[in-house]
């Protein structure tokens, strides 16, 4: 026998209704309203799996990492350039490509600090790696926007959530090229695979490109709310609220941003200061969240087709709907608390009245659960590898909305002064700006300062594979182009040591030259100072 409704989470007051007496929804079709133990079992693997996250981070990581065929290493201790000893948390390695985790198992969102320390490792232990910070408690902006342009890869929450639940809990269908699968009640798919993965880098014919479409189950819960409240002094309190609960269908959690109370003066400033974390992890919810409702009434089924450097995946809900139900109930309930300050009746007329707080919680009774609606989100992943590294790109197949780039700017540079990249470095990987990659004249490879070799005349960048001849005064590289060959001796060198003769007009190189004279300078050559 039914106790609760599916839709709405409330209880039902009869045994077997037709219909629900709260949202109207027609019972005659459920096959059933309680939670079979077919979902109680994957609601527990949903609950061990998210446990899991919360506590054994590492483990987790290790585990997506060996499911995509890395060979990993946990704690592992290096020794750094400067002599300082590093631990990486997660060490992988697939081929050329090395991945160095960092992982931070927080209650709070990750900062900056620990992305900064994170680039400032591999900078000591020159790596030519990856970097990844992963946090199952999200980030702050200033990280997300250090880790963007520094090229640093951040797992956030719902991508752990996604990997580890295709990894342990199996609850994805996945087709590759050539399959196709069906998906429903899912936003459309505006943005194609060329166009995610669309950079305008110079050499990007030097880059393996491969992708993920990922579909991720939402549920928008609509509702509205509406209580009175009879205060001590029998004054009375109107509460009035209605809107939508977004809620990730794969673990329950509430991606509305945190409820703000109302609070007053030095305590309102103090809450903004504790609540910044929480304000900060919330910006990306924002925008899943505003993707939803931009594409909400448009969702539909369609068929998806694979393409050859990508696989479609469609994560099934693992949430029933009587528990994101009650999550958005209680989130609701959190929302709508509210603290009533009131003056008691025997203290009107003095001069300094005491002022009492009574704290209202609204009762279930007073919530009206509209509906519960389940949308499928597409959602681009990106990846770029290149001589060794890998770039990550994400972005919302609907509006296009980036979430993540580190493959765009230079982290060259500091601060506010970015610089998109035009070019990998065809030996390190490293993507970079026209002020730090070069093209060798020779064979028209793009190279970075530390990878190629610098003619000292021209300060063109050459391949180490293309042997430069050596200026034999100061023994620098020279290029073909730049060399001089002193007629005197016969030495070759470059134009920073050419000196030509007042007298007969020859260049010679600096060690067959004299200059003499304070005000009227005069330079003459071996041959003429003898005449």
């Amino acid at each position: 026998m039914p106790n609760f409704c599916p839709n709405c989470g409330k209880k039902l007051p009869i045994p077997s209704p037709n219909f629900c007496p709260n949202c109207g929804l027609d019972l005659r079709k459920e096959k059933s309203y309680v939670l079979s133990t077919e979902e109680s079992t994957k609601e527990r693997e949903v609950q061990r799996a998210i446990h899991e996250l919360g506590e054994k981070l590492e483990e987790c990581v290790e585990k997506i990492l060996a499911a995509k065929g890395y060979k990993t290493k946990r704690r592992v201790r290096r020794v750094g350039l400067s002599g300082a000893h590093h631990e990486i948390d997660v060490l992988a390695q697939k081929g050329k490509v090395i991945k160095v985790v960092e992982c931070k198992n927080w209650r709070a969102p990750v900062g900056k600090k620990v992305v900064e320390d994170l680039y400032a490792k591999l900078k000591d232990l020159d790596l030519k790696c990856d970097g990844i910070v992963a946090s199952f408690a999200g980030f702050t902006e200033d990280a997300r926007n250090f880790a963007e342009y520094y090229g640093i890869e951040l797992w956030e929450p719902d991508y752990l959530k996604e990997e580890l639940f295709a990894v342990s809990v199996g609850r994805a269908k996945e087709v590759e090229f050539g399959e196709t699968i069906k998906v429903e009640n899912a936003l459309p798919l505006k943005i194609s695979f060329m166009k995610a993965a669309e950079i305008k880098l110079q050499n990007k014919d030097k880059i393996a490109v491969s992708g993920k479409l990922s579909y991720h189950p939402y549920y928008v819960v609509s509702y509205s709310y509406y209580a009175r409240f009879k205060d001590p002094t029998k004054t009375v309190h109107k509460f009035k609220d209605e809107g939508k609960v977004f809620i990730d269908a794969l673990d329950g959690e509430v991606l509305n941003p945190p409820p703000v109370k109302d609070i007053v003066g030095f305590a309102r400033k103090l809450k903004s200061i504790i609540s910044k974390q929480k304000r900060e992890e919330s910006k990306r919810n924002k925008k899943f969240i505003e993707e939803i409702e931009l594409g909400l009434s448009m969702r539909s089924n369609y068929n998806v087709k694979a393409g050859e450097n990508y696989v479609v995946r469609i994560f099934e809900p693992s949430i029933s709907r009587r528990s994101v139900a009650k999550s958005a109930t209680n989130y609701i309930i959190e929302k709508n608390t509210r603290k009533i300050e009131y003056t008691p009746k025997n203290q009107e007329d003095e001069l300094f009245p005491e002022t009492k707080t009574i704290t209202y919680i609204p009762k279930v009774k007073d919530i009206n659960i509209k509906s519960v609606v389940l949308v499928y989100v597409p959602k681009w992943e990106v990846n770029y590898e290149a001589f060794g590294r890998t770039y990550v790109r994400e972005m919302l197949a609907f509006s296009g909305t980036i979430l993540e780039d580190n493959i765009r700017y230079c982290p060259k540079h500091i601060g506010l002064f970015k610089k998109e990249t035009i070019a990998v470095c065809e030996v390190c990987g490293q993507a970079l700006c026209s002020v730090h990659v070069f093209q060798c004249p020779i064979c028209g490879k793009w190279l970075c300062e530390d990878d190629g070799i610098f003619c000292e005349d021209c300060k063109r960048i050459y391949c180490k594979e293309h042997p430069l001849l050596k200026c034999e005064i100061c023994g620098q590289p020279l290029c073909d182009d730049c060399k001089l060959t002193c007629p005197i001796c016969g030495k070759t060198y470059g134009h920073k040591h050419a000196r030509t003769c007042d007298n007969c007009g020859k260049t010679v190189c600096e060690n067959c030259a004299t200059t003499t004279g304070l005000i009227r300078r005069k330079t003459l050559c071996k041959e003429c100072q003898k005449s």
